[in-house]
């Protein structure tokens, strides 16, 4: 995965394809976003500039609503998730935040491939009629945090914490921005341990520092604390689930980390397609789209190395996670962000068998080829 990316006392042990698979859409966007806003009243009334108004008077819980009507009424439309991007930042509830912005990238940019710019463009906008206005400015950093565009979210974070000394988001966001840009890690530390100051006990908070220590100033122990926390207090989401992954993988402990990734396919997939065996020195082409999952049945004899890669020549595909299981559905080993944002790994068989990869795209959001090769 890209640069975010989620001990759990669930068993390490899977029943199989049978409990992961929904069946339905629905049951993408509910894994998506389970949780991230509640659902509202369908209203012919409901427009994404009223909704946008409930912001600008700090009701925030009521701008939720109304922008997760407006997505009802246009599923793949930009403003309504911007809105409720937004709405759920100034609450606080920053993973959501992130889960609306996977959910852009599953469902609005194959309609709108210029949905970023529509974002800050609009942002852009907003800020030069008003450029010291809070949700502009957090909605605007947030964007260019989430676009990789660390040092634009930083330019934009001074302010905001100039403004608002005490901001949770504020300094929250700049500690990460610093981290993740590799630049300034001392003050991003202290921004940082400024944010959980203010606000402790906000398992959303803590997400982000969880991250922060995965892919900005790497520090697994302080991560997989972090996000520990997260998932107790109720984030049990697929990112969290990628963290703590990488966090076993850091620790040597590659079974808790297939477990991780297993539950992060649990979460994710809607359709489990199975293909035909993968034999050495062969790939399979796989089309993706949100939700799609494939199961890749792979022969093996004990003490055999199998090595898997994944690839997308087309580039459509920009970040895959991969697991492999045994045939009794036990994750026998994960794989990430092996090969810059995509999965590989090489593992020795225990025992002759036929075992099942499963892979897709990171979060299962994205459209287009999955090139999977064994050596």
């Amino acid at each position: 995965m890209n640069h975010l990316r989620s001990v759990n006392c669930k068993s390490a042990k899977r029943n199989g394809p049978s409990n992961i698979i929904k069946g339905s859409v629905f049951a993408l966007i509910f894994a998506l976003g389970v949780g991230s806003a509640p659902i509202a009243a369908k209203s012919p009334s409901c427009t994404a500039a009223h909704a946008q108004a409930q912001i600008d008077g700090g009701r925030y819980d009521l701008a939720l609503r109304e922008f997760t009507c407006v997505i009802d009424a246009d599923p793949t439309g930009v403003e309504g998730y911007r809105g409720r991007i937004e709405a759920e930042l100034l609450l606080g509830h920053y993973s959501d935040s992130v889960r609306d912005y996977a959910r852009v990238t599953a469902f609005v940019e194959p309609v709108h491939p210029d949905a970023q710019n529509t974002i800050l463009g609009g942002y852009a906008a907003r800020l030069k009629l008003a450029p010291d206005a809070l949700p502009a400015l957090t909605g605007m950093s947030f964007a260019r945090w989430w676009y990789f565009d660390y040092t634009g979210a930083i330019h934009v974070l001074n302010r905001l914490v100039q403004i608002r000394p005490g901001d949770v988001f504020a300094n929250l966001f700049r500690g990460s921005s610093r981290l993740l840009q590799g630049v300034s890690h001392d003050d991003g530390v202290i921004d940082i341990e400024r944010a959980l100051t203010l606000d402790p006990l906000n398992a959303h908070v803590r997400y982000v520092v969880a991250d922060a220590y995965t892919y900005g100033l790497a520090d697994p122990e302080r991560a997989f604390s972090e996000a520990t926390l997260a998932l107790q207090w109720g984030l049990d989401t697929p990112r969290i689930h990628a963290i703590l992954a990488n966090a076993y993988f850091a620790f040597g402990d590659q079974p808790a980390a297939a477990a991780e990734i297993a539950e992060h396919f649990e979460l994710v997939t809607t359709e489990l397609i199975q293909t035909t065996a993968l034999a050495a020195g062969t790939s399979l082409a796989l089309n993706l789209v949100p939700g799609r999952s494939f199961e890749v049945p792979i022969t093996v004899s004990a003490g055999q190395t199998l090595s898997i890669a994944t690839s997308s020549p087309s580039k459509e595909i920009y970040d895959s996670i991969a697991v492999l299981l045994a045939a009794d559905g036990t994750p026998m080993i994960g794989a990430d962000d092996a090969n810059k944002y995509f999965a590989a790994f090489k593992w020795t068989a225990p025992a002759s068998g036929t075992y099942r990869l499963w892979v897709t795209s990171f979060e299962s959001v994205n459209t287009g080829e999955l090139v999977v090769a064994r050596d």
